[in-house]
């Protein structure tokens, strides 16, 4: 009973605070519009075609002349008309390694009879390989299927041209691996600059401690029979509480007003959330115990922080800031939750989930485990 009155009186205090409140929620919906806008054209028309190149591999047992001719075709049109460039290996092995050393921005694997293609795509360069698998399905739709279905069964042409028709799934079938959709500027925004204000939460279990201290009435709360761990459980909890209603209300707004894409899966989003709110408010408590001055625990906080939203790729994708950002950026966990968030919602997939998910419980723990020993050992702990 104890705990909840102080969660009681920690929300009171929070959301009294009517300027700190409209802040934590209106800034980060005026950068998702602002950004959103401003980098538009990076997401969706600043695509360098020139600069797209595809390997591939026919691998058709005993050869498809007909088949072989009408891709050859293709491959010249399209390097003639947009200056994509093909490449043809032999080697299956060599152009899956392409891929994964991100040489290429496709590989296209074409087997079978009839023909089938895998599409192995560079994670690193999504929008130009959505291109190349939209021409490609073009091209086999239009002119592959036709020619091979007339080679073999001429009759069968008028039912292929039926949608409802059976015939119409097993001649031509177009595999993509890694295939998933893009995010515009404003969906991307909406998910990097929530991760953005909620790792400034920190600052918000930060002061809910520091206040105390400042305003001589932590003292005099344990006077009364409240015991340290009551005391700072219920700051803790108060705090993230009101972190996770900002939280909730930037994301209903992003999504309802803004039409900011959030998925289908909005349970696993939302836990993701809630776990990586609890991570930052635990960060600001224990700070709040580890430098008794908060000039310095303040100042600390509002270094790291940019530094770490920039390494999770909250300012710009990780894709366009190279290989070597990227592998230094397995440090942020502004990395994890902008990564497992974006997955979850474009492809479906959750292993980043449960790295992100394992990140914020894990150093959740450290840092009230922190809290929890320095505020027992000092005996001024709050004063």
């Amino acid at each position: 009973m104890i705990i909840l009155n102080i969660i009681y009186k920690e929300l009171k205090q929070c959301l009294r605070d009517f300027k700190t409140n409209i802040l934590m929620v209106i800034f980060p919906i005026v950068l998702i519009v602002i950004l959103g806008a401003a980098f538009s054209g990076v997401f969706e028309n600043s695509i360098d075609i020139e600069d797209v190149n595809v390997l591939y591999t026919i691998d058709i047992e005993g050869g498809d002349p007909v088949f072989e001719n009408a891709f050859s075709t293709f491959c010249e049109y399209m390097s003639d008309e947009t200056g994509m460039q093909f490449e043809e290996t032999a080697d299956v092995e060599k152009g899956i390694s392409e891929i994964e050393n991100h040489r290429y921005t496709a590989y296209l694997h074409i087997t079978g009879d009839p023909p089938r293609i895998d599409m192995y795509r560079n994670k690193n360069s999504g929008f130009e390989s959505g291109i190349v698998e939209n021409a490609v399905a073009s091209f086999l739709e239009s002119y592959a299927a036709i020619n091979v279905i007339v080679r073999n069964d001429p009759a069968a042409l008028s039912k292929i041209q039926q949608p409802d028709s059976a015939v119409n799934s097993g001649y031509v079938r177009v595999t993509a691996i890694d295939r998933k959709k893009q995010p515009g500027s404003t969906d991307y925004y909406a998910v990097t600059m929530l991760t953005l204000i909620l790792l400034y939460s920190s600052l918000t279990g930060f002061w809910s401690i520091r206040s105390e201290a400042d305003a001589k009435t932590g003292a005099r709360v344990l006077c009364a029979p409240v015991q340290k761990y009551q005391y700072l459980t219920g700051k803790i909890l108060g705090s993230i509480s009101v972190t996770i209603v900002q939280a909730f209300v930037v994301l209903l707004f992003s999504k309802l007003v803004l039409k900011a894409n959030w998925g289908e899966d909005l349970f696993t989003v939302a836990v993701l959330i809630v776990t990586y709110a609890i991570m930052t408010v635990s960060l600001g408590a224990a700070l709040a115990f580890i430098f008794r001055t908060a000039e310095v625990a303040s100042g600390l906080l509002n270094t790291i922080i940019p530094v770490f939203v920039f390494l999770g790729g909250g300012y710009v994708p990780l894709s366009m800031l190279g290989d070597q950002i990227s592998k230094v950026s397995v440090i942020s966990p502004v990395r994890w939750i902008n990564m497992a968030l974006i997955n979850i919602i474009y492809e479906g997939t959750y292993s980043a989930a449960y790295i992100s998910l394992a990140v914020n419980l894990g150093l959740s723990i450290l840092f009230i485990s922190v809290a929890a020993w320095l505020s027992g050992r000092r005996k001024n702990a709050y004063a």
